[in-house]
């Protein structure tokens, strides 16, 4: 599988991604799967600039994105795959992507009521999505940059 690294983070494209991440593991894709972003051109050509030369930015919608897991036909390159909550990773992995880790940055959504860690907050619907995605054996990683250590967040999720 082309994908080398997904990542869960309402910013999607960022400092963090863009420095760290992508370089990390060598992409030369960022493939952001958002369905704000997909309808808005003044968001994709911000993300554009953004992006690191001899890195291609691809942006699918999770429609498109969930027939590509189904089909298995992601873009060719080293992809990292940035999803900006935890709702629709789990409508991606329903659909067919076969994921063992997903890291995570920061998520905030507005509504959100359950603090996880300091960096993952949670709706109601997010946990329980969430709480699929762990029950599914995928291991729950927060982690901001790469030199950093990782937290388990599939702990926090198993005491709720």
């Amino acid at each position: 599988m082309p994908i080398e690294l997904v990542r869960v983070d309402h910013r999607l494209v960022h400092g963090q991604v863009t420095m760290g991440w992508s370089r990390a593991v060598g992409a030369d894709v960022l493939l952001v799967i958002s369905d704000r972003v997909a309808a808005s051109p003044f968001d994709i050509s911000l993300m554009e600039m953004a992006v690191p030369p001899g890195v291609r930015l691809v942006v699918w919608s999770v429609d498109q994105a969930r027939q590509a897991a189904a089909d298995g036909a992601w873009p060719d390159g080293k992809v990292l795959a940035l999803v900006a909550n935890p709702i629709d990773l789990e409508r991606l992995v329903a659909a067919g992507l076969t994921l063992s880790e997903v890291n995570i940055g920061g998520v905030r959504s507005e509504g959100a009521r359950h603090k996880l860690t300091k960096e993952v907050h949670a709706t109601d619907d997010e946990l329980v999505a969430w709480k699929t995605l762990a029950g599914q054996g995928i291991r729950l990683s927060v982690q901001w940059l790469p030199a950093q250590k990782r937290k388990l967040l599939n702990d926090e999720i198993a005491k709720r």
